[in-house]
């Protein structure tokens, strides 16, 4: 089974807000949703204190949103849309201390063909055409940026 995440409204324009969503191969979905002013105050707070904040974002969103579905998942394929090297070695950090991510293969999506399957749930997400499953707080990403640092 894998599970293919796509991101509407990119963490770095810092006036929209940012959907995340993603499907997994069975069909289960989920989105979360991050608002442009949550992610100013982050960003101006930690902007120079921590590197790659961007990517890290990026991480935090991907990780309140799958966190509950990867049983029986063996692939990830995360959109073009940011630095997908850093992605995939930071996101490891976030599962590391439950093994979550053991043998599962983290993959980019090939830009060519067709939409992802996260497409749709994550711009329906940002267009509040769909109600996000989880809305992303300040204290939800302070309680989890510092599990980038490696042990």
């Amino acid at each position: 089974m894998k599970i293919e995440i796509d991101i509407s409204g990119q963490i770095q324009q810092q006036n929209l807000d940012s959907a995340l969503g993603f499907k997994r191969s069975d069909g289960v979905e989920k989105s979360v949703y991050l608002k442009s002013k949550i992610k100013k105050e982050v960003i101006k707070k930690y902007k120079g204190q921590i590197t790659n904040l961007i990517e890290k974002l990026h991480c935090i969103l991907i990780y309140y949103c799958i966190n509950d579905f990867l049983e029986n998942v063996h692939e990830i394929i995360i959109c073009r849309d940011i630095n997908f090297r850093r992605v995939k070695n930071l996101l490891p950090l976030l599962f590391k201390e439950k093994n979550y991510l053991q043998g599962i293969k983290i993959n980019q999506r090939n830009s060519c063909g067709e939409k992802s399957l996260g497409h749709k749930i994550s711009v329906k997400t940002f267009r509040n055409k769909k109600l996000a499953s989880l809305v992303i707080k300040k204290e939800m990403i302070e309680n989890v940026i510092l599990k980038f640092k490696k042990e």
